[in-house]
């Protein structure tokens, strides 16, 4: 039992010291603050969507008032009758510079990829701007997002932080605790131990085409769950530079809580498949509330409280400079999410370990050692699959 509790108390020490190593990079981040945004050329905006999600109507009618006149907003589905190509069609008019695309061909595991492919095809300009369909776009971040391209010629891809608005129930809000007071932490340290990052973010990207071209297009990854991170880092591999905008771009999330849940899953076992050694080394920083509870209950005894207090004290100043970093409100009701966050994020540590399979848009998958998705079933026909809508 002593030899538990010493581990018990040194997990908890060095998850402490993590997230004041974390906490401190992130407020220098936050100090360093956010470049002017150069003036940039037209741009191609490529919206993948599946399923009529809610705030899909405004999120397309805010990307499409984004645009300058030079600018194109392409929208597209890997199946073309999606009832989220509706709901496009209905958004964005007779605008003529807004295109609904339907015809996504070929084939792929990843139908978000398909349907950037399909996009791609479509577009006219050189600059290529990704965004996932939860995303609020205003015309400064879609400036600021496309600068670094402009900037400096050698970077590939500009790649942006996001922030959780609109956070209602307790789906959205575990989501907003992951992405502001874990994630964006994450990143933060990443970028400060390697000089740049060498992956993007999955919310909204900026790129050229010939770059992508360069990397054997969408087509490369069309296979891999974890498309927005294989673009960065096969970009990053031919020698380009992944550089973070100077900006936050703002999600729309209303998911419900066993949707999180699933989610947060899926992200876990992905992780522990693709970087199984990098995977484990995350034991050792990010459950330090777990085994400070765990400790408590073992030791019942002032030191053991005084652990328990310190790394919650700890864990939730780095969880507000997470949120500050991305400007996302941080009180009461936010502080009390982020030890109920961690404690999920220990069981769900353990539970990736007990299997590759993951469900992904209503399909079961195993994610293989490089990233890839093997389907469960045998692979749909695939007329057939152009025929069916997409599941929710």
């Amino acid at each position: 039992m002593h030899h538990l509790q010493t581990f018990l108390a040194a997990l908890a020490a060095l998850s402490a010291c993590y997230w004041i190593v974390a906490a401190w990079v992130t407020l220098r981040a936050r100090r360093a603050g956010h470049t002017a945004c150069a003036p940039r050329p037209a741009v191609s905006l490529l919206i993948p969507v599946a399923g009529a999600e809610p705030g899909l109507r405004e999120n397309l009618r805010a990307a499409l008032a984004a645009l300058e006149p030079g600018d194109e907003l392409l929208v597209g589905a890997a199946l073309p009758r999606d009832h989220a190509l509706d709901v496009a069609r209905a958004a964005l008019g007779d605008d003529p510079r807004a295109t609904v695309v339907a015809d996504a061909t070929g084939e792929g595991t990843n139908r978000k990829v398909l349907a950037l492919e399909a996009l791609e095809r479509r577009a006219r300009h050189d600059v290529l701007v990704l965004i996932d369909s939860d995303v609020r776009l205003e015309r400064a971040t879609l400036d600021a997002l496309v600068a670094p391209l402009v900037d400096t010629p050698a970077t590939h891809l500009s790649t942006a932080l996001y922030r959780v608005d609109h956070a209602g129930g307790a789906g959205a809000r575990l989501e907003a605790a992951t992405v502001h007071g874990e994630f964006v932490l994450n990143v933060a340290v990443a970028r400060a131990l390697a000089g740049e990052l060498r992956f993007a973010l999955g919310a909204a990207n900026a790129l050229r085409r010939e770059a992508l071209r360069g990397i054997g297009g969408f087509r490369a990854f069309a296979e891999h769950l974890a498309d927005d991170h294989e673009l960065g880092r096969r970009l990053a591999a031919a020698g380009g530079r992944v550089a973070l905008a100077p900006c936050v771009v703002p999600i729309v999330h209303a998911s419900r809580l066993r949707e999180t849940v699933a989610r947060l899953r899926r992200w876990a076992r992905t992780y522990r498949a693709c970087r199984p050694w990098g995977y484990l080394g995350t034991g050792l920083t990010h459950h330090g509330v777990a085994a400070a509870f765990a400790l408590a209950l073992l030791a019942w005894s002032p030191w053991a409280l005084g652990v328990l207090l310190g790394v919650l004290a700890v864990r939730t100043t780095a969880a507000a400079a997470g949120h500050a970093l991305v400007g996302a409100r941080f009180g009461l009701r936010e502080a009390l999410v982020v030890p109920a966050r961690d404690l999920l994020g220990t069981a769900l540590f353990v539970l990736a370990w007990t299997g590759s399979t993951v469900r992904w848009r209503g399909r079961e998958f195993v994610v293989e050692r490089d990233g890839r998705l093997r389907p469960l079933e045998p692979h749909p026909d695939r007329r057939r699959a152009l025929t069916q809508e997409t599941p929710p």
